[in-house]
């Protein structure tokens, strides 16, 4: 794997550098692209979008430690994904960033050579700059024999691009984009390979009856439904991440991730976590199912937004506890149990845990548009589509 101090030098070709004329007296700026690798280049990377997002007050700010882990291929993926980061600077500022990834799982798993392009930040009227970004990026995979490239969506690292509900703060792990950036993709060649769905409900006691309901036609059925043993989260993490390996082998985009990985949402958010939210499901003494659902913790973060958290720690736990909005993140049934109203049951059990929290809400996210049977989950639910998301793809000449 490409990291740290081992990355490979990208040597950029002229092409990739752009003499621009400022118009002051005849100054002459270079705009040039730029492989990253040190530490101090990373958070940078990472900070940029706060220039990006500083007059956006729906935007969330990433956890910088974690995103800083990811690009210097500490994240938990092994030598199995090779990761680069670029960013195009003019005069020393940054006016955009990617990062290319390859991962040897994935391409396995598909049997193509699928390159990924992720985190991708701009500022806004930077058409040149970011075409010549885009360009070294995909220079980067093609060398390494990736014949298409996928833009926005890569397990364990980055959901699809948001195309609408712009005025609100989006739920934990997706991330906010700016509206221009669907621009610039399209510019870069790229075409719509897949849309992405959010749902949302809002808990009313008719649907809270009909939640008791699945639950007991389930146990009815023999099916038993089971908390996470937060004294046990590395053993339960283990089966998290088998059966999601498993329920998501079919789904579009999905790659086995290691529990390394999968630790992330559940050892590293352990505190963060309820365990009435978090089932397993069992029948005939096996373990068939899982959901895993969290508070929407960007209602949190959003509020803390420029303040650090440590240093305010007494306010961010008051907003922790005023969260009122759940999201249910991944549901998953094994496929020969499925039929039995087991995913009903293990949604149901986790919202009405969250209705007896006195939550509002709660998302059912993250669903592909071509996915119906997770989606007339969520229509069972009560649950109606509130914000799409776009996966992006490219043919790589």
């Amino acid at each position: 794997m490409i990291v740290g101090a081992m990355l490979l030098k990208f040597r950029m070709p002229a092409s990739l550098r752009m003499r621009r004329d400022t118009g002051n007296q005849g100054s002459i700026t270079v705009v040039e692209v730029r492989s990253l690798s040190s530490p101090e280049e990373l958070q940078r990377y990472v900070n940029f979008s706060q220039e990006v997002y500083r007059d956006n007050s729906q935007w969330v700010p990433p956890d910088s430690h974690h995103l800083v882990e990811l690009l210097s291929g500490q994240g938990g993926f092994g030598p199995e994904s090779h990761i680069q980061p670029f960013w195009v600077e003019d005069a020393g500022r940054v006016l955009a960033a990617i990062t290319a990834v390859i991962n040897d799982t994935y391409n396995r798993r598909w049997n193509e050579r699928l390159g990924h392009l992720v985190f991708f930040e701009a500022l806004p009227d930077q058409n040149e700059a970011v075409e010549m970004l885009m360009r070294a990026a995909n220079g980067w995979l093609r060398a390494r024999d990736c014949e298409s490239v996928r833009m926005s969506l890569l397990p364990g690292m980055q959901l699809g691009l948001t195309i609408d509900a712009y005025d609100e703060v989006p739920t934990i792990f997706h991330s906010y984009n700016a509206p221009y950036y669907h621009s610039y993709i399209k510019n870069g060649g790229f075409r719509t390979e897949c849309g992405v769905v959010q749902y949302q409900v809002r808990f009313t006691p008719e649907l809270a009856d009909q939640y008791r309901e699945m639950v007991e036609h389930a146990v009815k059925e023999g099916v038993q439904l089971r908390r996470w043993d937060f004294d046990r989260m590395e053993a339960e993490n283990e089966t998290f991440t088998s059966l999601f390996n498993e329920t998501f082998q079919k789904h579009f985009g999905f790659m086995p991730l290691p529990a390394a990985v999968m630790n992330g949402l559940t050892v590293g958010l352990k505190d963060f976590l309820v365990s009435d939210f978090t089932l397993f499901a069992e029948a005939e003494g096996t373990t068939v199912g899982f959901v895993y659902s969290l508070p929407d913790l960007n209602q949190a973060f959003h509020g803390m937004r420029g303040k650090d958290l440590e240093e305010n720690l007494s306010e961010f736990q008051q907003r922790l506890q005023a969260i009122d909005h759940g999201v249910l993140l991944i549901i998953g049934v094994k496929e020969s149990q499925r039929g039995r109203g087991v995913n009903l049951a293990l949604a149901a059990r986790s919202y009405l845990a969250m209705i007896d929290r006195g939550y509002k809400t709660a998302s059912y996210t993250v669903v592909m548009d071509e996915n119906w049977p997770s989606r007339r989950t969520a229509e069972k639910l009560g649950a109606r589509v509130t914000r799409n998301f776009n996966v992006y793809r490219k043919e790589l000449a």
